[in-house]
């Protein structure tokens, strides 16, 4: 059998184990918008305890304004009046005046985390970190399953005892089924999975982990409103192709995917929310400073990707994307030239931008011959301005582009 734990409301969770008084009341922790990394103010690469989940994280020393942010993570108290995530503070706040707001510690949810997955390889044989407050684990000829909920319950309590983080666990024959059935644990309980149609057939096809609202469009569309009614069109979701493959074996428990462990880095990313803007040129130069602090994460990792992606949010809620495979030597102009191309590739629609997305991947040490001798001689100075941006912060040393 395979297991799924997923905090309950973390980010609040994590505040609450150094501030009781938190305990009880609606609370939410706020985001606000990343306007200071683009005004070129003093900004923080925290460097994190080696395996944490995501790495080094940039951050500016934001303060809360009034009204002003958006709901990262709701407390149970405060999803009791209709509160949640993605909403702005302003609209929480008009729901309940009285709202605990609490500005963000990313390096306290980040040790955490870290401390709870120690903690869970000693009691798990097999544990996949899924994202910072979820997890896998594997108890397959560990755990008999006539024990496993006792186990998980124990498992549970031992966390609280530790960590006083509240815990919801799923258990299932297959992992994406374990993951489903943690949403009905919450808060704070456990869920196990015996018949597999059974427990989906009435569920809401956008409930599950994996259908986007681009494929719940799709499917409803159809008259396909529940995982049974998907299950009952079978047919078509195989003509879908590999990609319908998969996800019709994962909604019926049947994908056999192994619980494994994440050591290698696949990607490494940035991205940044702001107040619409409609100037093109101060996006291309906001990008230009993400590019800098990419840059910085890549060198200090020793990573050459090959893939570039970018990725644009606007006002409307319309996206739009691009990407690129280029097998050169990384270094920081050279990735301030691709971002800045996939950027007039991607950019389709006459809206406001509030967000863009950047993410490298697919690493290789590769370079073409005609830009082999260029890629060496910026490679090079790349880790010069490296080094003096690790002594004296990223921000001290900026190229003309990023000046507004």
């Amino acid at each position: 059998m395979k297991i799924h734990l997923d905090l309950d409301a973390f980010f609040v969770s994590a505040h609450r184990t150094k501030d009781k008084s938190l305990i009880g009341k609606p609370a939410v922790v706020v985001k606000t918008h990343d306007k200071e990394i683009f005004e070129l103010k003093k900004t923080k690469v925290l460097n994190l305890n080696k395996g944490a989940f995501t790495g080094d994280i940039i951050i500016t020393n934001q303060e809360l304004e009034e009204n002003r942010g958006i709901i990262v993570t709701a407390s149970y108290e405060a999803r009791a009046f209709g509160i949640k995530t993605g909403m702005t503070l302003l609209e929480a706040k008009k729901i309940y005046p009285n709202l605990t707001v609490i500005k963000p510690d990313y390096h306290l949810y980040h040790l955490l985390s870290y401390k709870l997955k120690l903690f869970l390889r000693k009691r798990i044989p097999l544990i996949e970190q899924f994202s910072i407050d979820e997890f896998f684990g594997d108890l397959e000829g560990w755990i008999d399953e006539e024990n496993i909920l006792k186990f998980c319950y124990d498992l549970k309590q031992e966390i609280y005892d530790k960590f006083s983080l509240p815990i919801s666990i799923g258990i299932a024959k297959s992992k994406w089924s374990a993951k489903l059935a943690t949403s009905f644990a919450k808060p704070n309980g456990v869920f196990k999975v015996d018949d597999v149609y059974e427990f989906i057939k009435n569920i809401d096809i956008a409930k599950f982990p994996g259908i986007g609202k681009r494929i719940e469009r799709r499917l409803k569309s159809r008259g396909i409103l529940t995982l049974g009614d998907l299950v009952k069109n079978k047919e078509y979701i195989l003509s879908w192709g590999k990609m319908g493959e998969v996800l019709y074996k994962r909604i019926i428990g049947e994908d056999n995917e192994d619980v494994f462990e994440k050591e290698d880095r696949k990607s490494v990313g940035i991205s940044r929310r702001f107040d619409v803007i409609y100037d093109r040129e101060e996006i291309m130069r906001r990008i230009k400073i993400l590019c800098r602090f990419l840059a910085f994460l890549v060198t200090k990792k020793k990573l050459n990707p090959t893939f570039y992606y970018l990725k644009i949010n606007y006002k409307s809620d319309k996206k739009s994307k691009a990407h690129l495979r280029v097998e050169r030597i990384f270094n920081e102009l050279l990735l301030k030239e691709i971002m800045s191309l996939l950027f007039l590739r991607a950019d389709e629609y006459d809206d406001g931008i509030v967000s863009i997305s950047l993410v490298v991947s697919r690493f290789k040490r590769i370079s073409n011959l005609f830009d082999y001798e260029k890629d060496i001689k910026n490679e090079k100075l790349n880790q010069v301005i490296n080094k003096i941006r690790e002594k004296y912060g990223v921000d001290i040393m900026v190229s003309g582009d990023e000046i507004g």
